[in-house]
């Protein structure tokens, strides 16, 4: 006879790690919870649990030691934490070099390795839910009694093709499209406020079709994502903001997506009528195959710099990885601009402007005195003085103009004066040729 499930959970804010703490207990299981302060639920107090803060990291180590865990989960929201309100103890400080790279660290995926480093050099095997809790996950086919229109399977087609490709950039798990167009890509803001963005823009345009349109939230993991830790989520929230933006349903890759609140979520959803399905990975692996995108995004190693202002070493990381990403917006038809700061893509726009693509972005920045971060500007988007304007109150350290293999932009006079007077970089990047017709 095996023996039974010992899981310890490090448990951020939702639903989620009270009801794997169920599943585990349901199934013979011990659980033990550390509930992280101010996030944690406190339906996980019937459990065996301690309190602590993200700061207490030797705390937390001892207390799944104690309880005999060796195989713990991470689930739930976190908020990325501050160190001015760290209140450490003895393990944080001897654990300091691993929370120095998650906190250096550019991508998701670069800061969530970091955090499995940091348990498992301790002696604890971080598992994924899928492990501990596979009911949770999101299976093959529709889940409620509606089910996606042959418009929708496109639609979910095209939207597991873009999250694919976007993924190898190590961004995105979320999009939105309608009737063959992208509506929205999920940046820094998360599945919720890019819903709720489109919510927004589709009440604001109410006399236009095509924005009044149906359409469909697709949410996937990226290839290669560890999904120890950051595994999709969809919930009943989800659903509500879904019938809010007036989308007619949610596609989620089976097997890689949690359904949280799952009879809440369902009831929710055929209440508003708004499908919720589940697609299949080989599905979604030949959704990518047959689409435009091609794999193997390229740009000139070297920038042109129109202005009189050079980028620093420091962003050329920076500009490289933006304009690779552009050329794979590119290939999908779309990308309007993109904000790239310190390896952290903050915005992407699909139908948005260049300048709302930033302003979105400034919202997450903290305060700097030195400029940090470049936006990159789709190649079918004209230079204008608000994106320059845009930029510099963004506190941006210059912008890249993107353009295709047979025009080679030449800006100069007033708009270079503008960038130049404003200490902003101008420097011009090549799509690849698939992407630039």
């Amino acid at each position: 006879m095996s023996e039974p499930l010992r899981i310890g959970i490090v448990a951020g804010g939702g639903s989620l790690p009270v009801e794997i703490a169920r599943s585990v207990e349901a199934r013979g299981g011990f659980v033990h919870a550390v509930m992280i302060e101010g996030q944690a639920q406190g339906a996980l107090r019937t459990f065996s649990h301690t309190d602590a803060s993200w700061a207490e990291v030797g705390k937390a180590i001892k207390s799944f030691k104690r309880a005999g865990i060796k195989d713990i989960v991470l689930v739930g929201r976190m908020v990325r934490p501050r160190f001015k309100t760290a209140k450490p103890d003895f393990g944080f400080l001897r654990s300091l070099p691993a929370v120095l790279r998650i906190f250096r660290a550019g991508g998701d995926d670069a800061v969530l390795r970091a955090v499995i480093e940091m348990f498992e050099r301790r002696g604890l095997k971080v598992r994924g839910v899928g492990e501990v809790a596979p009911e949770l996950l999101v299976g093959d086919g529709p889940m409620t009694d509606l089910g996606p229109s042959e418009t929708d399977d496109a639609d979910i087609a095209l939207g597991m093709a873009l999250i694919g490709a976007l993924g190898r950039h190590d961004i995105g798990q979320a999009a939105v499209i309608s009737q063959g167009q992208i509506e929205a890509i999920e940046g820094a803001e998360g599945t919720d406020r890019m819903v709720a963005r489109v919510a927004e823009r589709r009440r604001l345009a109410a006399g236009d079709p095509l924005i009044r349109s149906r359409g469909v939230l697709i949410k996937r993991p990226k290839p290669g994502q560890d999904l120890r830790v950051d595994l999709p989520a969809i919930g009943p929230d989800t659903v509500q903001q879904v019938a809010d933006a007036r989308l007619s349903g949610i596609a989620a890759m089976s097997g890689y997506v949690l359904a949280a609140s799952r009879f809440e979520l369902i009831s929710a959803a055929e209440r508003q009528r708004v499908f919720v399905a589940g697609v299949s990975d080989a599905m979604a692996q030949g959704a990518l195959s047959a689409a435009a995108y091609r794999g193997d995004s390229s740009v000139d190693s070297d920038a042109l710099v129109f202005g009189g202002i050079d980028p620093q070493p420091a962003v050329l990381a920076d500009i490289q990885r933006g304009m690779r990403i552009m050329s794979t917006l590119a290939e999908f038809g779309t990308g309007s601009a993109l904000v790239i700061r310190k390896g952290r893509v903050y915005s992407i726009g699909a139908g948005e402007s260049p300048v709302e693509v930033i302003e979105r972005a400034a919202a997450f920045f903290k305060p700097s005195r030195k400029p940090s971060g470049v936006a990159v500007i789709g190649h079918r988007q004209a230079l204008d003085d608000a994106i320059i304007d845009a930029a510099a109150a963004a506190g941006l350290e210059g912008l890249i103009v993107m353009y295709g293999r047979e025009v080679r932009p030449q800006h100069h006079g007033a708009i270079v004066a503008r960038a130049d007077a404003a200490k902003l970089f101008i420097a011009g990047g090549q799509v690849t040729e698939a992407a630039a017709t």
